[in-house]
């Protein structure tokens, strides 16, 4: 089952695309443009986030003691990205109006689930929001996700994003 039909209650999600860690500008267009197609797909409503990589990038490098390139997937460089997508998600979610907001991530058989989740949390106590878990198992999920995409033609990338994480 595709994780929008998944969701709880009976209303229809609306979609939020936030990529400020992705680099290049050309990934980040082409990301953006899936994106779309899988909006129309579902017929959901889209909202594009500003696409700011030097804000992100001067938080990442900020808030690290050593050098961006020196940590680990999913080590701390990746959680601080997490944190700080997430705190404007739901900045986003409160003053647009919504009630509640969750993340993709949180089904990634690639990411700290655990960690994104509880950060989920966290900001949907700060920003006064629920902060919503999908009900799907991760490695299903992604099997899904393959399948589905597939099936309608949506490019999958090989990277997280980042440029840290950027395939040579």
């Amino acid at each position: 089952m595709p994780i929008i039909e998944s969701l709880p209650g009976k209303q229809k999600p609306s979609l939020y695309f936030y990529g400020p860690n992705i680099y290049p500008d050309k990934e980040y267009i082409r990301r953006l443009e899936e994106t779309k197609k899988v909006a129309a797909l579902y017929d959901l409503k889209l909202f594009e986030g500003e696409y700011d990589h030097d804000s992100w990038l001067s938080y990442i490098m900020e808030n690290l003691p050593d050098l961006p390139e020196r940590y680990p997937e999913n080590g701390k460089r990746c959680l601080l990205c997490f944190q700080f997508r997430l705190n404007k998600t739901a900045g986003f979610a409160k003053e647009k109006g919504f009630e509640s907001f969750a993340t993709t991530l949180s089904v990634s058989r690639f990411k700290d689930t655990a960690y994104i989740n509880k950060c989920g949390r966290e900001l949907a106590d700060k920003y006064q929001l629920t902060y919503e878990t999908f009900p799907l198992n991760g490695t299903e999920a992604h099997r899904k996700g393959l399948e589905l995409s597939k099936k309608h033609d949506i490019y999958r990338q090989k990277y997280c994003g980042c440029e840290f994480s950027f395939p040579n």
